[in-house]
């Protein structure tokens, strides 16, 4: 994973197909008690690791098609505007922990090739665009950030740095 900026749509499309190359390898290496039993700190095991990357890159997904992110992440929109990342991570966990590791997967691998499908259309003036050009009607203040910075949060870097914890979890 690289550790300079990403500031074009060559530089996001290979940082997310870097990072989730990864992300698949480590998860072929992984039993069923790896993927379903081994809890973290917070209760979670990897299939919790990989519905709760769904829902965020989901969140990019639907943020590009101009529809409310709390919509892509499944929670009310009151608690995604004004509840933290932490309470929103919870109520995800909540509402799917019951959700079968295939299906998990699946809707991973669906949403991270619906992501990068969106993509390719894009220019790198389009994804220099602010937030506030994909979804105006969403309070907050200020433009936001570029369209870039959305995506790559929520898919590579956030691929990446699930990564870590769940080959940390595997490991135990």
């Amino acid at each position: 994973m690289t550790t300079q900026p990403i500031t074009t749509k060559a530089e996001l499309l290979a940082a997310i197909d870097q990072s989730w190359a990864a992300l698949k390898a480590a998860l072929t290496r992984l039993d069923q008690t790896q993927l379903t039993t081994i809890h973290d700190a917070q209760g979670w095991t990897v299939k919790d690791h990989l519905v709760h990357m769904h829902y965020w890159a989901r969140s990019a997904v639907f943020f590009l098609q101009g529809q409310p992110r709390h919509a892509g992440l499944d929670v009310d929109e009151a608690l995604y505007l004004t509840g933290s990342d932490d309470a929103i991570n919870d109520a995800i966990f909540q509402k799917h922990k019951t959700l079968p590791v295939e299906i998990a997967m699946a809707r991973l691998v669906m949403t991270t090739q619906q992501l990068i499908t969106l993509l390719q259309p894009l220019s790198d003036a389009d994804l220099q665009k602010r937030y506030r050009a994909y979804l105006p009607d969403e309070p907050g203040e200020g433009d936001g950030p570029p369209a870039l910075n959305v995506v790559y949060g929520n898919s590579a870097h956030h691929f990446a740095e699930h990564l870590a914890w769940i080959e940390a979890l595997a490991g135990q």
